[in-house]
């Protein structure tokens, strides 16, 4: 009996001893498993990021690249202008030559931009707002260069000097941003009509003497202020 017993005892004791050893492994199995369902979250997590970065990355590189190709786009159309008004300023470089060698025009380059000032004398006889005959021959001989261009905008400007406008023509020309104004719409109205220049194309502005490039103190001061200036606009 004592020997069932002991037997009993030491079985139970070995059932006991490995159901402790199974619930311990389990419980450690449990929380190996919770730790790593959290490290699959976080990596999950972080892959998730790193996928948004990227897409992000993505985004930036093709909003970049747009960028990129909108401001080579415009290189190339300054590249095209800056040709096209070297073409027009050769053009009317050929064509006015003596012109421009006696310094009665002068060509200008300006912020993408072509200026062409012309000394009063040769368009007009003093006090006069009408193209005498040298200006008509000279503006024809300008408006056979702007036609090759008609993209190109065409800003006439008068300038005066600041002598005040003689007494005998006040009638006609007030003061000096009447005389300024009906010189550059006359050359206008020249281009237009007797150089069939399209008429979209034109436009006229009086400055009287406000926008002088020489002192008025002398008379070759006076003689470079009294002025028509024609500038070439490229399409923008």
């Amino acid at each position: 009996m004592k020997v069932l017993r002991l037997i009993f005892i030491g079985f139970f004791a070995l059932f006991f001893l490995t159901a402790c050893v199974s619930k311990s492994k389990y419980v450690e199995l449990e929380g190996n498993l919770a730790t790593s369902q959290e490290q699959i979250e976080a990596k999950n997590m972080e892959l998730q990021a790193l996928d948004e970065k990227r897409k992000a990355l993505e985004d930036q590189i093709a909003e970049m690249d747009m960028q990129l190709q909108e401001k080579e786009n415009q290189l190339k159309e300054k590249e095209v202008v800056i040709d096209e008004l070297a073409s027009t300023r050769q053009s009317i470089e050929a064509s006015l030559k003596d012109q421009i060698a006696s310094q009665q025009i002068k060509l200008e380059n300006i912020e993408g931009k072509l200026r062409i000032t012309f000394v009063d004398k040769i368009l007009f006889n003093s006090g006069s707002a009408r193209v005498n005959q040298e200006g008509q021959q000279t503006l024809l001989s300008l408006a056979d260069s702007l036609r090759k261009e008609p993209d190109q905008t065409i800003v006439v400007e008068g300038h005066t000097d600041d002598v005040k406008v003689g007494q005998a023509l006040q009638k006609v020309f007030p003061t000096n941003w009447e005389l300024s104004t009906a010189r550059a719409t006359a050359v206008v109205r020249f281009l237009q009509e007797q150089a069939e220049i399209g008429p979209e194309r034109l436009s006229a502005a009086g400055y009287s003497f406000y926008k002088p490039v020489a002192e008025n103190d002398s008379e070759e001061g006076r003689a470079q202020n009294r002025r028509i200036e024609i500038i070439l606009v490229p399409p923008r």
